[in-house]
């Protein structure tokens, strides 16, 4: 039997009271993490990721709608949804809050079943976005990574390069001979070599911040993160060792009786 992972709820309240009380509601479906001050909420939400934000207005130092602002303002944790909980029930504060970006606003005194019916509720919508999200930036032949993510990991790395002064490699593979081969076994042998060639790649990176997309037609990109370009290099001959292993046969390649790639290697540091 597969276990499911919960999925984790940041609760920010000043008063311990009132997160004893909503960690008693949701505990058993979800993983509860708490912060009663602005400032360690942000720190938590960055690091943590959490699936849901259940955010108190009145708190010292940084109020909820300014830890709303933050949280909306950085592309780590703008996506993550927040339901403001909090005794301010006039209809100006709550227009704020949805204004800020909130999803709900629920006052108190809360209603046990109606806090738990909105939390299911958005935590099945956020299931559902991040389905739809993880499918938009997946190659729907291959079923590795697609160009779109690949765009948007190459300027998020190239971004923490230059924060970090790290260095940044990439590799493009280019199948040898592949037009050829499709002309004379056809484009359902094409996909299938697509495939192999793809299921190689991917499972030999074992790199956990690498990422190995699908650039074009025949061509894969590999984003190697903190790589120096001699590390880069040997990856890459690694890779190109292995589809030669796996003897995909074909007639119709000048160099091989069997499927090659070529690469390149760029190393940026920045």
């Amino acid at each position: 039997m597969v276990s499911h992972k919960k999925d984790k709820i940041l609760v920010v309240d000043d008063t311990p009271t009132n997160i004893q009380v909503l960690n008693s509601l949701l505990s058993d479906k979800y993983q509860i993490l708490f912060s009663t001050n602005g400032r360690d909420a942000l720190k938590i939400a960055k690091r943590e990721l959490p699936d849901l934000i259940l955010l108190d207005i009145m708190m010292p130092d940084m109020d909820g709608f300014t830890v709303c602002k933050h949280l909306k303002a950085s592309p780590e944790t703008k996506e993550i949804p927040i339901i403001f909980v909090t005794a301010m029930g006039n209809e100006t504060d709550e227009s704020k809050g949805l204004e800020l970006g909130a999803i709900d606003y629920i006052t108190k005194p809360i209603i046990p079943a109606i806090v738990t019916r909105r939390v299911d509720n958005h935590i099945e919508l956020k299931r559902s976005r991040d389905l739809l999200k993880q499918l938009s930036n997946i190659d729907g032949l291959t079923g590795i990574a697609n160009r779109r993510l690949f765009n948007e990991q190459i300027e998020k790395q190239w971004v923490r390069a230059i924060n970090t002064g790290s260095e940044l490699s990439l590799i493009l593979f280019d199948i040898d001979y592949f037009k050829q081969f499709n002309d004379n076994y056809g484009h359902l042998a094409g996909d299938d070599c697509l495939r192999r060639v793809a299921d190689i790649l991917e499972n030999e990176v074992d790199d956990e911040v690498a990422l190995i997309a699908r650039f074009g037609g025949e061509e894969f990109a590999c984003i190697f993160p903190d790589t120096k370009c001699g590390e880069a290099q040997k990856k890459a001959n690694k890779l190109r060792e292995k589809i030669h292993e796996a003897c995909i046969p074909t007639s119709h390649s000048e160099i091989a009786d069997c499927v090659t790639i070529s690469g390149g290697v760029a190393t940026c540091l920045l």
